[in-house]
């Protein structure tokens, strides 16, 4: 498996000047907010569990449902295994939103 020094030696003069600027001017924002960005990817690839039940999502599985809600600065996202794990949850979601909407009051 191919390693740093395997990237740094594939990368054309160019991209080394841009990654020494980015590291020296930048303190490697640019290069970590890439790294982050990656590994979030891989997370979301291999570790999705159902927001209800736990269960380990297939990603291959046609019956696998994910709601993303929330206002647009702070986004949620909740995967299900089933239908029925994404109706208790909005049933869950709605007594709890009747609920507060109540202690307002």
């Amino acid at each position: 498996m191919p390693g740093v020094k395997d990237f740094i030696y594939g990368m054309d003069y160019e991209d080394l000047i841009k990654l020494k600027k980015d590291i020296v001017e930048f303190k490697g924002l640019h290069l970590t907010k890439l790294v982050e960005e990656r590994l979030k990817e891989i997370e979301k690839e291999h570790d999705v569990n159902c927001a209800n039940c736990m269960t380990k999502i297939d990603p291959e599985n046609i019956n696998n449902f994910t709601l993303i809600f929330g206002p647009a600065s702070f986004r949620k996202k909740a995967t299900f295994c089933g239908t029925d794990c994404m109706e208790y949850f909005l049933a869950k979601l709605k007594k709890i939103k009747s609920e507060n909407i109540q202690e307002i009051r």
